[in-house]
């Protein structure tokens, strides 16, 4: 346990874990490696918005997340934020110049990758109001807004991780119940913030996309010809038939005025060639840019020149 001379248990968290088993037996243990998750996506979370701020307005509280023992109840976590730094003014959790609690901050990074940001405003009294797409709005500290801008697919990992337990078909939800605060009181119980599997599955971590692009020239074949769609092409060039869509807009009149095109007449082709690779599978495309020439495969003249069909 840190020197409490040097700072103070300045938040606290309760992570509450209900479901059933298959039996209809209350939830009343959790995956060991569910819940390591849990902690270092806390601490993640934590780490990232006490850099940025958020807890304390002169700089990092240099936070650090400890663990206390459980508690009865269907499966509980109790966490501690202890603030090693500026930890005077940052234990003045619930009033007007505090820190937001652990689970607030928890639960903008949870709407914030739920729901797009319809509209933005900041206030006088130094915090933001955000506007979500569902007209539902929430007012953030500055600093709190800002790093919601920033990090977005480093902070879906940390909720991943906070959220673990949900994969587990037998959890049903997540209770985060802050601290009680000045403005309750004595007999007034702190309401929790829920948290459920469509939190958790908006949160699964984005798909790694990389898109490249190559251009090269060909001869080629047109091995399927689409008068009315000029997306639905197929092109055979370098040993591969591929689907293309034809961006030659001379070309494609000059097929439309009635060009005569064989299935073995050659074109000189300048295509463009876009790869999408998503988890390790790749998918191409291809765009025809520009038709240098034509060569009729039952005369072999070049008809790139020819006036086009009247």
């Amino acid at each position: 346990m840190p020197d409490e001379s040097n700072g103070q248990v300045v938040d606290s968290l309760t992570l509450r874990f209900t479901g059933e088993d298959e039996n209809g037996v209350a939830l009343h243990e959790l995956r060991a490696a569910h819940v390591a998750e849990v902690l270092q996506g806390l601490v993640g979370l934590t780490t990232d918005f006490d850099k940025a701020g958020v807890f304390h307005s002169d700089g990092p509280a240099g936070s650090e997340v400890l663990v206390r023992p459980a508690q009865e109840g269907s499966f509980v976590i109790e966490v501690v934020r202890y603030a090693i730094e500026n930890w005077e003014t940052a234990a003045a959790v619930g009033g007007t110049v505090g820190a937001p609690p652990l689970a607030s901050v928890i639960w903008w990074a949870t709407r914030s990758a739920r729901a797009d940001v319809k509209d933005f405003d900041y206030l006088d009294n130094g915090n933001v109001k955000i506007v979500w797409q569902d007209d539902t709005a929430e007012e953030v500290p500055v600093a709190a807004w800002q790093e919601l801008q920033k990090r977005k697919r480093r902070r879906k990992r940390h909720l991943r991780q906070i959220m673990a337990p949900l994969a587990d078909p037998r959890v049903t939800a997540l209770d985060l119940t802050p601290p009680a605060s000045e403005e309750l009181g004595e007999d007034e119980i702190p309401v929790p913030i829920r948290l459920r599997r469509a939190d958790y599955d908006a949160v699964r971590p984005e798909d790694d996309i990389v898109e490249e692009e190559t251009i090269f020239e060909a001869e080629a074949r047109m091995s399927a010809i689409d008068f009315d769609d000029s997306t639905r092409w197929r092109v055979t060039a370098q040993g591969r038939t591929r689907s293309a869509t034809v961006e030659d807009r001379e070309f494609l009149s000059r097929v439309t005025r009635g060009l005569p095109i064989s299935k073995d007449d050659v074109f000189q082709l300048r295509i463009r060639e876009d790869a999408v690779t998503k988890n390790g599978s790749t998918r191409t495309s291809w765009t025809v840019l520009s038709v240098d020439s034509h060569r009729r495969a039952d005369r072999g003249d070049d008809s790139s020149q020819a006036a086009p069909s009247s």
